[in-house]
C-alpha cells in the first residue's frame, strides 16, 4: 500500500499531473501538522468532514510516527477551497491523478 501511495505521490508532483484525494470516511480528520493529534484549529471544534469534501494534493510528509500525511488545499463540495494547506493521513484518503 505505501509502495502504492509513493508511487502516485510521485506522479502528483510531476508538473503535468496534479492528484486529488478523498476522505474514505467521515471519521477523517483534518490536521495542522504531521502529528496525528494536532488538530487544526479551524476543525478543532468537533466538524466532521463529508465524504463530498476533497484535498487538492500539494505534497507528502512523513511523521515522526512514522505515518505518511498528505499535504494539501481542503475544497468543499461547491468546489471552494475552505482551507489551505493542512495535513491528512495518508490513511483516511484515497488519491487519483487527473
Amino acid at each position: 500500500m505505501r509502495l502504492a501511495l509513493a508511487v502516485l505521490l510521485a506522479f502528483a508532483a510531476s508538473p503535468a499531473l496534479a492528484a486529488t484525494c478523498a476522505p474514505v470516511s467521515t471519521e477523517a480528520r483534518i490536521l495542522a501538522s504531521v502529528d496525528y493529534d494536532d488538530i487544526h484549529p479551524d476543525w478543532s471544534d468537533g466538524s466532521r468532514i463529508g465524504l463530498s469534501w476533497s484535498l487538492d494534493l500539494l505534497g507528502e510528509e512523513e511523521g515522526e510516527d512514522g505515518d505518511y500525511y498528505l499535504i494539501g488545499d481542503l475544497v468543499d463540495p461547491s468546489g471552494d477551497v475552505v482551507t489551505e494547506s493542512v495535513f491528512v493521513s495518508a490513511m483516511e484518503w484515497e488519491c487519483d491523478a487527473d
